[in-house]
């Protein structure tokens, strides 16, 4: 915004232009000098310290689980090459008839990095965790439910082929207030019958009414945490369906072109929720040899969870999820304690 700063002089009708005082008609971070020069004086106030990694703080790095073995598919708007997943064996699909994978809006990279980040400059909650990309959103803010039915879809096919190596945890960041979508129901109620444990953001309207498909009951809906710790992100919307909380408000992850971000919203708070899911099915494959049933893992993460004092439940159902209360779950006889 361009701003215009009109100045006054005072006049003598008699006598020559004499030094003046200044009527000064603008910002008051504006000075002028006897001499007539400008100049600014900084009122920015000085930024209050944050902890850029405080969400991390609640899901310690040196876990017993790490979510080897389970693949996490996330379905959002794609995944770019990023130094957080060298190393990691992704595969994916694209839905948007785009071309190709590459995260054109900055958000599916992010969600990924919350679940799987190797530790270059933050760990993820389930770091050794398989990453599956389901491209549903191609940034155009045309995000439709056909394209994450198809994803859902292509999900099952894939497990129906790979009974042994399935994926477990389906992070689907899509959400529409009201509505709801016939073909992208039933997929996520078959996938759920199956076995998937499908987790999605709560919303970001911050107004009570959880978003479609977080309002099935064969999907787990989640509301962010401020950075606070103490109390509800304020665009995070709530209801009965909301299951969890997570962070969801300025959150360190991966970001796009390469280098780092900080993400607000449900979404980022669902893929922490998701990674403690993929975090029960290793758990639980360990203990038990086989997959667990979708009812098996939330019971395990209801059980590790924790309120947040203060915090009405139609914004955090169970509450915050105890990563070392996870693992006691699943811990060998002889390590409990």
């Amino acid at each position: 915004m361009k701003h215009f700063f009109p100045l006054m002089a005072l006049f003598l009708l008699s006598a020559p232009v004499l030094r003046a005082d200044t009527v000064l008609l603008g910002p008051t971070n504006l000075r002028i000098s006897e001499t007539g020069e400008f100049s600014w004086v900084d009122q920015t106030p000085a930024p209050e310290a944050f902890d850029n990694f405080w969400a991390y703080r609640y899901y310690p790095a040196d876990k017993k689980l790490t979510g080897k073995g389970v693949k996490v598919a996330v379905a959002d708007s794609g995944i770019t090459s990023h130094p957080e997943f060298n190393g990691k064996h992704i595969m994916g699909q694209d839905f948007t008839m785009s071309g190709g994978l590459s995260d054109l809006k900055n958000h599916g990279t992010g969600v990924a990095g919350i679940i799987g980040a190797r530790g270059v400059r933050f760990i993820g909650i389930a770091p050794e965790a398989s990453i599956v990309v389901y491209k549903i959103d191609d940034g155009s803010r045309l995000i439709g439910p056909q394209a994450a039915a198809a994803a859902v879809n292509a999900l099952l096919k894939y497990n129906e082929e790979h009974p042994d190596d399935k994926i477990a945890v389906l992070n689907l960041s899509y959400g529409v207030s009201g509505g709801g979508f016939a073909a992208l129901t039933n997929a996520i109620n078959r996938a759920h019958d199956s076995g998937v444990t499908i987790v999605s953001p709560a919303g970001n309207y911050g107004f009570p009414g959880v978003f479609y498909p977080g309002t099935l009951s064969t999907v787990i809906a989640v509301g962010a945490l401020a950075s606070d710790g103490a109390s509800v992100y304020p665009q995070s919307s709530y209801g009965p369906e909301v299951e969890f909380i997570a962070p969801g408000d300025r959150v360190y992850t991966a970001a796009s072109d390469g280098g780092y971000t900080l993400m607000s919203g449900t979404s980022a708070a669902a893929g922490f929720v998701s990674a403690a899911a993929a975090l029960a099915v290793e758990g639980f494959k360990k203990k038990n040899g086989r997959y667990p049933t979708v009812d098996e893992v939330k019971t395990a993460l209801k059980a590790a969870a924790v309120k947040v004092p203060g915090v009405p439940d139609i914004a955090q159902g169970s509450g915050m999820i105890d990563v070392r209360k996870l693992e006691k779950q699943f811990a060998a006889e002889n390590e409990k304690k």
